[in-house]
């Protein structure tokens, strides 16, 4: 049986992602913002639909048909409109700008090279109105994990339910391996469930962005770091804060 990567498996993936705690933050800087909202990346809709419950002017982009067939059934689902679009993060064009690009989920650490994350970058500083905001979430490097796992992978199970199909409980064994010089985490993913049999899914490869080298990525796309919290609640971003939750501006 050919791997599945989790992309292709929506119900499974929906599960992973939780609805988890960053909802009212994006909800919230959508309040803000002015002008139409663009989210990249989107997936099943997790957070664009709830984004356009408040707005009308909402577009999602993912690269993804599975993920794109998903948002659109749940967004008809909701009553909610939303122009949903099937392209790269790293090289889209809209004749319109926008008054906030979004991209949640640590979704930008898929850009694996420098020259893919500054296309994106690009691409969104060009999008922006004069007056936009670009909001995004990335993983704080964990360094011990990190480092045990590049001495030799960890492996951990995860006990989840997910329906997909069959509606049983599933259970996601996870080996995670890394390469310091690529700055690149990779999870291998196997699928267990009773009476079926174990599935892999293709390896997910994930750069990981240090705090000291988000700005310089954000200043040589023409955009500059706002804010950064350690948390989707404004908490202050420490050396123990799991994620870096952030702002940022064009130049």
């Amino acid at each position: 049986m050919s791997e599945l990567s989790i992309y292709d498996l929506p119900p499974v993936y929906d599960v992973i992602m939780g609805p988890g705690p960053c909802e009212p933050f994006y909800r919230e800087q959508a309040r803000r913002s002015g002008g139409p909202i663009l989210e990249l990346a989107c997936g099943t809709g997790r957070l664009t639909i709830p984004v356009a419950e408040e707005r009308d002017d909402v577009t999602g982009l993912d690269i993804s048909p599975s993920m794109l067939a998903s948002a659109r059934g749940k967004a008809n689902e909701a009553g909610v409109s939303i122009q949903f679009v099937k392209g790269d993060m790293r090289s889209f064009s809209f004749e319109r700008r926008f008054g906030m690009v979004f991209v949640s989920c640590n979704s930008l650490a898929h850009l694996l090279r420098a020259e893919d994350m500054q296309s994106c970058l690009r691409a969104i500083r060009t999008h922006l109105l004069p007056e936009g905001i670009f909001v995004f979430d990335i993983v704080n490097p964990d360094i011990v994990t990190l480092g045990r796992s590049f001495a030799d992978p960890v492996e951990q199970d995860c006990e989840m339910s997910a329906d997909e199909g069959g509606g049983e409980d599933l259970t996601i064994r996870e080996r995670l391996t890394y390469d310091p010089v690529a700055q690149i985490r990779t999870a291998h993913w196997r699928l267990l469930r009773a009476g079926h049999p174990d599935r892999d899914l293709s390896p997910l490869h994930l750069r990981q962005i240090f705090p000291q080298e988000l700005p310089m990525l954000l200043n040589a796309a023409g955009l500059r770091l706002d804010e950064r919290f350690g948390d989707f609640e404004g908490g202050r971003f420490t050396a123990e804060s799991a994620n870096q939750v952030c702002v940022a501006r064009p130049v």
